[in-house]
């Protein structure tokens, strides 16, 4: 059995190592200029084995986007060995520091990559889920109420727009950042468990 798994693992090792290539490729360059024949000769491999791989230039385009959402996801994996405060930090530092090393990757998903297909727009909002579940984990909280949702839910796209503008303007520090970032989350949080508290006194009120 040893022999088919190293084999497999060789398969998965350089699917991704084309991924990280075409995703480097696509921030540094219109996609329409790129062409698999371009893709095969910066990865030093035959057109064929990438069509081994993906069945064209449009399913190799979405699943870089995954792979680099998935790595994104990786990154800024909380440690529960610290308090929820110090996790939140920790997951928005992973997140600049991500941003900082591939700002155009960055750039092009959030900004153009639906555009190209809508597939993408599906990761996107698979991620979003992703990244609700981890902050409801967080919380202790397995069903959030309607206001509570749509607060962490502005919160994250909150995220993706400063992002994007400290992409376009830099001058922000990134601990500056974080901290705005830490402190809208935290009244966002306070405004939201407050709603959801007096919702739920409410409905005890009226026998609800």
């Amino acid at each position: 059995m040893a022999a088919p798994r190293r084999v497999r693992l060789q398969i998965d090792e350089r699917r991704t190592q084309l991924l990280r290539l075409g995703i480097e490729m696509f921030a540094s360059r219109p996609y329409e200029e790129i062409s698999i024949d371009d893709i095969a000769e910066a990865a030093g491999v035959s057109k064929g084995l990438l069509y081994h791989y993906f069945s064209g230039k449009r399913e190799f385009y979405v699943e870089a986007i995954r792979a680099s959402s998935l790595h994104l996801r990786q990154l800024t994996e909380p440690d529960p060995l610290l308090p929820p405060s110090a996790r939140l930090r920790a997951a928005i530092d992973a997140h600049l520091d991500y941003i900082r090393e591939h700002r155009a990757v960055y750039q092009m998903i959030y900004s153009g990559g639906i555009s190209v297909a809508p597939e993408v727009g599906i990761i996107l909002e698979e991620h979003r889920a992703f990244v609700m579940d981890r902050l409801l984990k967080n919380l202790g909280i397995a069903r959030p109420r309607p206001t509570l949702r749509v607060a962490l839910r502005a919160w994250i796209r909150m995220v993706e727009g400063t992002s994007l503008d400290w992409i376009a303007r830099p001058e922000l520090q990134q601990k500056d950042l974080r901290e705005l970032l830490v402190v809208a989350y935290a009244a966002l949080l306070d405004k939201a468990l407050d709603k959801n508290v007096s919702e739920k006194r409410r409905r005890s009120a009226s026998g609800g």
